[in-house]
C-alpha cells in the first residue's frame, strides 16, 4: 500500500510514465477479477484497458490518505464497469458476483467498498437537498440539524402541521432525487 501511495504521488507529479508500476502490478489479478465476473473471455482484456484508462484520467481525485487502498479502488472501479457491460449486454440489473472471491484481492473489497459507496450516497443527499427549492429547503435543514417542529414552525412562520407536511414534501423529493442519481438519471426537477 505505501508502493501504491509513492507511485500515485510520483504521478501526480507528472511522472505518467510511473502509472506502468501499478498496471504491471494489478494487471493479472485485475484481468482474473473481470473474466470472473464477465465470464467473457473476448471482452475481459478490453474492459481492463478501459478500468485501467478511467482509473489513470481520474487518478487526481484519489486521496490516498483517506485510508482506502488503491487496490480497492480499482476494483471497484472494475466491478462497475463489469456490471455496466453486463447491463448493457442483458439488460439486467443485478450481477450476482459470488464467483468473486475478494481474498484473491489481496483486499477487504467489503470494507472499501462500503467506504466509496458511503461517499457516493453522501454526495448525493448534499446533491438532492441542494436541489430542494424553499418553502422546503428552510424546514429540512432545520429539521436535520435537530430543529423541533415548533421550532421550525415559529422560524418559517407556519403552524406545526405544515411543517411537518413541508418535511414530508422535502424528504420525497430528496429520497426521489437520491434514487435518481443512483440509477445515474439526471433529476433537475426537484
Amino acid at each position: 500500500m505505501e508502493e501504491d501511495r509513492a507511485v500515485i504521488a510520483r504521478i501526480k507529479n507528472g511522472d505518467t510514465g510511473a502509472f506502468a508500476v501499478l498496471v504491471q502490478k494489478y494487471q493479472g489479478r485485475l484481468l482474473t477479477f473481470i473474466h470472473r465476473m464477465v465470464r467473457d473471455g473476448k471482452i475481459v482484456e478490453d474492459i481492463g484497458q478501459e478500468v485501467f484508462l478511467d482509473v489513470y484520467k481520474s487518478l487526481r481525485n484519489f486521496d490516498e490518505t483517506r485510508g482506502t487502498p488503491f487496490s480497492a479502488w480499482l476494483f471497484i472501479a472494475a466491478r462497475n464497469r463489469c456490471v455496466n457491460e453486463l447491463r448493457k449486454r442483458t439488460g439486467e440489473h443485478c450481477v450476482h458476483i459470488d464467483a468473486v472471491d475478494a481474498a484473491d484481492l489481496g483486499v477487504d473489497l467489503r470494507t472499501a467498498e462500503h467506504l466509496l459507496l458511503e461517499h457516493e450516497r453522501r454526495s448525493a443527499l448534499r446533491d438532492s437537498l441542494a436541489k430542494i427549492s424553499e418553502p422546503l429547503r428552510k424546514p429540512i435543514f432545520m429539521w436535520l440539524n435537530g430543529g423541533s417542529l415548533a421550532e421550525i414552525a415559529e422560524a418559517c412562520g407556519v403552524s406545526p402541521g405544515t411543517v411537518k407536511s413541508r418535511l414530508f414534501r422535502a424528504r420525497e423529493k430528496v429520497r426521489v432525487c437520491v434514487q435518481h442519481q443512483a440509477g445515474g438519471k439526471n433529476h433537475d426537477g426537484v
